[in-house]
């Protein structure tokens, strides 16, 4: 008996050894994705694009696959062009993808390493995403459409006294529904102080984060250079955090004197003092940045693809056609449309999520970081510890794999509607590792534990703003001659143009100045 044992104890000894030999052997034979060959030293620095990366990223993805592995001054960075790549990794595997690569600029001389965007995976980002959690779900941004819909005919008014100013007659729509809901700000109108500062930390923001723009990101160590050696990015770095710091204070001690005063209305700031009587510093700190950021949040996505919608509908006005008789049918000419009327309008509900899918406001997504604990393996690939990962979401929106006929703007792409025994199809038939003609909001709010927070309000405005210009105006066609390019950084917007944008009807011109 205890021969046979002993023999046992040996085969299972030796059946452990060799798992261990191939598992090790396997694991030195796994490579690195494929990509670009590196240079040595510096890598593939100078091929990396600065301007419009996720058009090259398509690119390599065409030529080395849907996971690419580029190399710059030592970092790894994982570029991720597939939705499958980009679901396995960084929604099945958010715990260890949920990390923020290391911007030194924006984050570690202008302070932005504390916000909601480039903070690092932790306590905080997690108190944060709380936060929002409790005023962003579906219920509460519900009890924000009442506004979401007076703000919209202000938005329409002005559009009939000035159309040629719509771009700025839309920016100030967003900005002041966004300001009006976060800090229960009114804004009066285009001077007011608050919103000027919000904007300009957006627009600096906005610098800070192109790649290449700051020698410091791609050198780390020039940012102990001391101030007298007069560094321009030095001297930036303290005009930014400056406007920052008073982003951060100003509208945020407004709320608070307001509810010393009883004179605060409804707000997420409100609710987030409100909740804590004797605050700490530290829960000060954590509200200032989440209700900046909700106004910073908010705003691109919405502003961005209401004017590409303006352009789409110049260049598309079959298009706008079918949407407009759909809304008539449904609404008539008696009243504006609601957003009760969005379920039964499947062509418009089309148009939106093409607006989001034809030139998409975030191209790529924020950069995600693999925690540094240790390396990933996906597929036959390793992922090394700490590299800085890519989605790019125009990739995956513009692949004939994915959207037939990409450049294309088509709401019939997506099956909305109802079958023939009265079932409404509304969602996405197939998961994201087989997909065609998805849901293109699936790509254009982020990922994992990095998801927009405010993807819901931020859908409503857009859903909102083109159903009410739709049903009130005709836009186009252009009258500043060919399309414009969109903007070449990581927030993208359509460059100036023109168009014409004319009420329908005397009945549209009434239902705006009888509001």
């Amino acid at each position: 008996m205890f021969d046979l044992f002993r023999q046992v104890l040996i085969l299972a000894t030796l059946v452990l050894l060799v798992v261990v030999y191939f598992h090790k052997s396997n694991t030195r034979r796994r490579s690195l994705p494929p990509g670009p060959k590196p240079l040595p030293i510096i890598g593939n620095v100078l091929e990396i694009p600065t301007e419009r990366s996720w058009i090259k990223y398509a690119e390599w993805g065409r030529l080395y696959g849907d996971v690419i592995h580029v190399k710059a001054l030592g970092q790894s960075l994982i570029v991720l062009n597939s939705a499958k790549a980009i679901f396995d990794l960084l929604e099945r595997k958010g715990g260890i993808y949920a990390d923020r690569p290391r911007v030194v600029m924006a984050g570690d001389l202008v302070g932005w390493n504390n916000s909601p965007f480039l903070g690092h995976s932790g306590p905080r980002h997690k108190e944060y995403r709380r936060l929002f959690t409790e005023v962003l779900s579906a219920r509460k941004v519900e009890e924000w459409r009442p506004l979401q819909q007076a703000k919209v005919i202000q938005l329409a008014a002005q559009l009939m006294k000035s159309p040629d100013a719509f771009r700025a007659h839309i920016k100030s729509h967003v900005g002041n529904l966004i300001f009006e809901i976060s800090h229960g700000h009114v804004v009066k109108d285009d001077s007011d102080a608050l919103l000027t500062v919000a904007q300009q930390v957006d627009h600096d923001f906005a610098e800070m984060v192109v790649p290449g723009a700051f020698l410091v990101d791609v050198f780390p160590v020039l940012r102990h250079l001391p101030s007298w050696t007069g560094a321009s990015f030095i001297q930036k770095a303290k005009r930014y955090r400056e406007t920052l710091t008073a982003a951060l204070e100003w509208p945020y001690q407004q709320v608070k004197d307001q509810l010393a005063a009883g004179t605060a209305l409804p707000s997420f700031t409100t609710s987030l003092i409100e909740r804590k009587e004797n605050a700490t510093e530290e829960d000060e700190f954590n509200f200032k940045w989440a209700s900046l950021g909700f106004v910073l949040a908010g705003s691109d996505t919405s502003y961005g693809s209401l004017t590409s919608f303006v352009l789409a509908m110049s260049l598309h006005p079959e298009v706008q056609r079918k949407a407009q008789a759909e809304i008539d049918s449904v609404v008539g000419a008696s009243r504006l449309p609601t957003f009760l009327d969005r379920p039964d309008m499947p062509y418009v509900e089309g148009l939106v999520r093409e607006v989001y899918r034809w030139n998409p406001v975030g191209p790529i997504a924020s950069p995600h970081r693999l925690t540094t604990e240790a390396d990933d393996v996906y597929r036959d690939w390793t992922i090394p510890k700490g590299s800085v990962v890519i989605a790019n979401s125009w990739g995956v929106m513009h692949n004939p794999e994915v959207y037939p006929d990409p450049f294309e703007f088509n709401p019939d792409r997506y099956i909305l509607g109802k079958t023939s025994d009265g079932i409404r199809v509304w969602s996405d038939p197939l998961g994201p590792d087989q997909m065609v003609n998805p849901d293109p909001r699936k790509f254009a709010f982020g990922y994992g534990r990095r998801i927009c927070p405010g993807q819901l309000l931020a859908d409503d405005t857009v859903y909102m703003g083109i159903v009410t210009m739709l049903a009130l105006f005709d836009i186009g066609p252009l009258t500043s001659g060919k399309p414009p390019q969109y903007t070449p950084n990581v927030i993208s917007h359509p460059e100036h143009f023109a168009c014409s944008m004319k009420p329908r009807s005397h009945q549209a011109q009434d239902l705006v100045m009888g509001h």
